[in-house]
């Protein structure tokens, strides 16, 4: 499911009985991977058929670009909660 956090476009994905929320664009070419499917524990590309890995984003053998970005979500009694980690900050210099 697409959803936006702040300025973040993400995809929240049930893997079993646990919600990954990823980033949503491919971090290969920019796919939207809200029209990729899930199986196994992996998210699979719509575009190129690469994969990530749902417990650490790593991304299939045979590909060499980043991981894809995962983030923390807990389920609570009033909703979804999402844990987006912020960047380091930068030293002026």
């Amino acid at each position: 499911m697409p959803i936006i956090v702040g300025r973040h476009h993400l995809l929240l994905v049930r893997d079993g009985e646990r919600i990954v929320a990823t980033e949503r664009a491919c971090p290969h070419e920019g796919a939207d991977l809200s029209l990729g499917r899930c199986a196994g524990g992996r998210l699979f590309c719509p575009r190129h058929l690469a994969s990530f890995d749902l417990q650490d984003g790593s991304v299939s053998p045979s590909w060499s670009f980043r991981a894809l970005r995962l983030f923390d979500v807990e389920a609570a009694p009033d909703g979804l909660w999402l844990r987006m980690k912020r960047d380091s900050p930068r030293r002026s210099e």
